[in-house]
């Protein structure tokens, strides 16, 4: 054993990221408890995703702009009455 109580922290990075860039076989057994509750995790929030995507799709397929054309109507006829002296 040797007098240092710790690793060093360039020794930790050597050992689960080499110069390889790829990951070391340590640091994939430290990820694989959490393989399953992360694909979990990712899964629930992509589904959160595409349900508030195609809520939002719905909502706006059953308007029917009808208000858009009478308020943009108003807007025009008040210019117009506003421009003549």
């Amino acid at each position: 054993m040797s007098n240092q109580p710790y690793i060093s922290p360039k020794a930790v990075k050597e050992s689960y990221r080499p110069r390889s860039y790829q990951m070391s076989p340590g640091l994939l057994r430290a990820r694989e408890p959490f393989r399953v509750k992360n694909a979990i995790t990712g899964l629930v929030l992509a589904g959160l995703g595409i349900g508030v995507w195609a809520y939002s799709i719905r909502a706006v397929k059953q308007e029917d702009f009808s208000d858009v054309d009478e308020e943009a109507r108003e807007m025009m006829r008040g210019r117009a009455t506003q421009q003549q002296p």
